[in-house]
């Protein structure tokens, strides 16, 4: 089989890359030039009345060298999360290089055509099932990251639904964000901020499942929303003119009938398809595949790659070639994620980050409840700009909030609230967050466009948190 698809260049544009590049390097440098002007701070753990309390102290200054600002996004490596950073570059890479194999040899546009034909009249069903699906499985297996490969089958889907790249990316990523920031089971993040506020683990589900459902109700109203406005006039895309240059990539005309042997190519993306769900569930209770999770799944999409483009037949030197060809587009993404990492490097290791959580601490004693609830909660949002995970934020915050919380009267279950909702779905909005920089990569979207598609619904789930946090405080949740 032959080369389905044109050379399309690089995955992320030069214009796009440069505007994002300039972006962070902005973030860089105000993160660095922080460690001059903020006092440095930690909080140590001390015994006091038999129990273990975290107390503040200045430190002596330590101001970040210009040098290590400039080499930040090399040096982030050697930080705490280096390792981290390593597998989510090669589990990008990986992924990418698969992906390239199964799309130019003519096996996923032809796999995808067809799943889509039987959805043809039933695209409202496709995007609520695929809603809930998503939210449901971010919401019990805290799982986000794991979902972003799926990115580059439904944003092929979204076109030949008649949609665009925005409409695919957001339909498993969006969806995926919205479970995990309203979830009900998390073990990252609810399961963790309650282990640490010392209170039972999953408990205070009759206020978080309906708020659960109703962000994913919100989700499936504003996905359809737009789905009608672009299907009535598809110049109103947000990706419209983006989008008319990458269309005809997943327009293949091969029919799975055509591929050398149809059944294996198949048999090999659901056997991987099973792995992969295999690794995600089965890392919730055995915490070694946790840990390797990434590098399994990229393993898996390896796999998966070259097994369709050895089994589609395509040649043995077309199918490395389209390799590498998905390798290169996907290099520049590496740089972007390095940079957006070094933000919160540099906040490591200027060490401000307990300065700036003992000062918001000192100001919330003085609020009312519900106001000291809702100052949490944009704390937090803020705080993730800096640090992109919620097990993260969760270690650093909560032992300090959840006594602050005692001490005006606000129950620990609510500050739990205030942490997820603030950490959760700014998620899908600081680029700072590796993981959305990934996401718009493999879909091809400008940051821009995705600020103009993301804020609304963002400014509507902050109404929502703000009203259940004070429906928290009135009903004194518990």
């Amino acid at each position: 089989m032959q080369d389905s698809s044109q050379d399309s260049g690089s995955l992320i544009e030069a214009r796009i890359f440069l505007n994002t590049i300039a972006f962070l390097a902005i973030l860089i440098a105000v993160a660095g030039a922080a460690s001059y002007f903020v006092q440095a701070g930690q909080f140590k753990e001390v015994v006091q009345g038999g129990k273990a309390v975290k107390v503040y102290q200045t430190v002596a200054q330590t101001p970040v060298p210009i040098w290590k600002i400039l080499l930040s996004p090399v040096l982030c490596l050697t930080g705490k999360n280096g390792p981290k950073l390593v597998v989510l570059i090669l589990f990008i890479l990986f992924i990418g290089g698969s992906f390239s194999i199964m799309n130019k040899s003519g096996a996923l546009p032809a796999l995808l055509a067809q799943l889509t034909e039987k959805f043809a009249n039933r695209k409202t069903l496709f995007v609520v099932v695929n809603v809930l699906a998503f939210g449901v499985m971010s919401s019990s297996l805290g799982i986000m990251e794991e979902i972003v490969p799926m990115i580059l089958f439904f944003v092929p889907i979204a076109y030949r639904m008649g949609w665009d790249s925005m409409m695919g990316m957001a339909l498993p990523f969006l969806s995926s964000g919205l479970g995990f920031a309203a979830a009900m089971f998390n073990p990252f993040t609810v399961g963790t901020a309650q282990k640490l506020a010392d209170i039972p683990v999953f408990s205070g589900l009759y206020l978080r499942a309906p708020f659960f459902l109703v962000c994913m109700a919100l989700g499936a109203f504003y996905l359809l929303r737009y789905v009608r406005r672009i299907e009535k006039d598809p110049t109103l895309s947000l990706t419209y003119n983006d989008d008319l240059k990458y269309k005809q990539e997943t327009q293949s005309k091969t029919d799975v009938a055509t591929l050398e042997r149809p059944r294996a190519v198949v048999g090999v993306i659901g056997f991987c398809f099973l792995l992969i769900v295999g690794v995600v569930v089965g890392g919730t209770q055995v915490k070694v595949l946790q840990d390797l999770a990434f590098p399994i799944i990229a393993l898996v999409f390896l796999v998966m790659g070259f097994g369709v483009g050895f089994f589609s037949g395509t040649q043995t030197g077309h199918v490395f070639r389209f390799f590498a060809k998905g390798l290169a587009d996907f290099a520049p993404a590496v740089l972007l994620i390095l940079m957006a990492a070094s933000v919160g490097y540099l906040i490591e290791v200027g060490g401000i980050m307990d300065t700036v959580l003992n000062n918001m601490a000192h100001g919330v004693r003085g609020m009312g409840q519900g106001s000291a609830a809702v100052t949490i909660y944009f704390f937090q949002m803020m705080m993730n700009l800096f640090v992109p995970s919620g097990t993260g934020q969760a270690v650093l915050t909560i032992p300090i909030l959840a006594p602050l919380g005692d001490m005006i009267g606000l129950s620990r279950q609510t500050v739990v609230l205030a942490y997820q909702c603030g950490d959760g779905f700014s998620n899908l909005l600081w680029p700072t967050n590796p993981v959305l920089l990934i996401a718009l990569g493999l879909a091809r979207i400008r940051y821009k466009a995705w600020l103009r598609f993301i804020i609304p619904i963002q400014l509507a789930l902050m109404a929502v948190s703000v009203g259940f946090l004070y429906l928290a405080v009135a009903i004194g949740y518990r």
